[in-house]
């Protein structure tokens, strides 16, 4: 079953928590993993990995993630593109160092869509900028919540529904939003994300992955979510 922090109860056994115990996992770009300069393997069994075959803006393999530059070009597309529904569901966990706000901090997306319309971002050091179909919502967290220069586990969820409540933990604890400069901090547009590291050929992010799970399909348990921050956590001494 469940929730039994990070190892599972079958039988008169104890298997260890992974990720794949929980169903939905869309991609898995998991540390020191298949990962090369032109290409990093999912792991989660979609074979869905993350490719980019031209030399010059090839990010770097760093401690098992790849360093992204921050500069023209320098993304990664996906093999198969992962799509949201409206109102549906999905939950991100991310290890990231983000290594600096350039332009004033419109930069730094996550993952993108190839569009200047939609996309997910880090604006700045205690904002996140996510933009669907239904609109641009901009959610304020408390100053240097996503400070440079520092390893940092981030779970961003969307709820399904017709409310769409966007939520951010940190390191396995939940960061309750300041303000909403933009939006109400709910989101339920559709969304299809197709690359990493750039909203369409811009706003390039500047930092290290380490490691990125995505989760969509339907909203996972409270406990699951426990599970794969306290999986990630352990991991990488967070």
């Amino acid at each position: 079953m469940l929730g039994l922090g990070n190892s599972l109860i079958r039988g008169s056994f104890k298997e260890a928590f992974t990720p794949l115990t929980i169903s939905g996992l869309s991609l898995w770009l998991q540390n020191g993993e298949g990962v090369a300069v032109g290409q990093w393997d999912d792991s989660s069994g979609n074979d869905n990995h993350i490719v980019q075959g031209t030399p010059d803006v090839q990010a770097a393999v760093v401690d098992g993630g790849l360093d992204f530059e921050g500069t023209e070009g320098d993304f990664y597309t996906l093999t198969s593109d992962i799509t949201i529904a409206e109102q549906g569901n999905f939950s991100i966990f991310m290890v990231i160092n983000i290594e600096s706000f350039a332009d004033g901090g419109a930069q730094n997306t996550l993952l993108g869509t190839g569009e200047t319309a939609t996309f997910l971002e880090f604006q700045n050091s205690k904002r996140i900028r996510i933009k669907t179909g239904e609109g641009t919502d901009i959610i304020e967290y408390p100053t240097n919540t996503f400070a440079t220069g520092s390893k940092m586990l981030i779970h961003l969820k969307r709820a399904g529904g017709t409310q769409g409540p966007i939520s951010v933990q940190k390191n396995g604890s939940t960061v309750s939003a300041s303000s909403n400069p933009s939006g109400d901090g709910n989101n339920t547009g559709a969304i299809t994300f197709d690359r990493i590291g750039a909203r369409n050929n811009d706003r390039y992010f500047d930092g290290i992955i380490y490691e990125l799970l995505f989760y969509g399909g339907g909203s996972l348990l409270t406990e699951e979510i426990d599970n794969v921050n306290n999986f990630l956590i352990a991991k990488h001494g967070l």
